[in-house]
């Protein structure tokens, strides 16, 4: 029979599909996953989560409205550009909305965020730099370089309702191991009641890959950062991570036969 236009997945002939894959397509109710990047070209010998700045992150003291620009005046950066901000609001509930850039000149945002946990390049093509930042510009909390067109930052925060599980880490440093010189990787998490859990302290040169065979969960309002430091410096480090995000209770209609 021909298939008339309609994408189906093998699941729904019976046959078998892998867990990971039902979950990236939407096809299992309250469950998501979650890419976390961060980059780092000049990591020092202190502990820092691996994102655009080479300074610790500050979050917002509370739920507050941000200001979006570029560094460029000009171009893409002046008109045709727009960004998704994704973040959660003052009860920790996940929000977003895109804005247009106007170059250099500032743009509010609608919402107010409590955390920023990602913001990338919706349509156009910018070329500067841009910011999400405190209404005073004094507080980056979020930001794209040139080129990359989302952030890299090794930040997240769970939202409420759910439970994040945290499945692979994988860190790269440009340290070889030579005279000392490697990294060490940690996660670092802080809940809703600011107890700090750091977990997994692991030397690594070149690579550092950890593949959980029961995946870590992270509960609601949990800060999250996957900290690096290098034991001698400067270095190029990266980080990439990924996940699922598990609604914690799930409504429904019962079936029974």
């Amino acid at each position: 029979m021909a298939n008339l236009g309609v994408v189906r997945s093998i699941t729904q002939t019976g046959t078998y599909e892998p867990f990971e894959l039902q979950v990236a397509r939407g096809q299992i109710t309250g469950h998501s996953t979650v890419n976390i990047y961060g980059a780092q070209g000049a990591l020092s010998t202190t502990y820092l989560p691996l994102w655009e700045n080479l300074a610790a992150y500050a979050y917002p003291a509370s739920a507050t409205t941000m200001k979006l620009a570029s560094d460029v005046n000009t171009g893409a950066d002046l008109s045709g550009t727009t960004v998704l901000i994704q973040g959660l609001d003052s009860t920790y509930t996940a929000i977003s909305e895109t804005l247009a850039l106007t170059g250099t000149t500032a743009v509010t945002t609608t919402n107010s965020y409590l955390r920023i946990n990602s913001m990338s390049v919706a349509t156009g093509a910018p070329t500067g730099t841009i910011t999400l930042k405190n209404t005073g510009l004094t507080v980056t909390y979020a930001q794209i370089n040139p080129t990359i067109g989302r952030t890299q930052m090794s930040i997240y925060t769970v939202p409420a309702g759910y439970t994040f599980y945290l499945s692979r880490i994988d860190a790269y440093t440009s340290l070889n191991g030579a005279t000392a010189d490697y990294n060490i990787y940690r996660n670092v998490a802080v809940s809703s009641a600011g107890v700090t859990s750091v977990s997994q302290q692991a030397p690594f040169t070149n690579t550092y890959h950890a593949q959980r065979v029961m995946p870590r969960a992270f509960a609601e309002k949990t800060d999250i950062q996957l900290q690096c430091k290098a034991a001698t410096g400067p270095s190029y480090t990266s980080i990439a991570a990924e996940g699922f995000l598990v609604k914690n209770a799930i409504t429904g209609t019962s079936v029974t036969g």
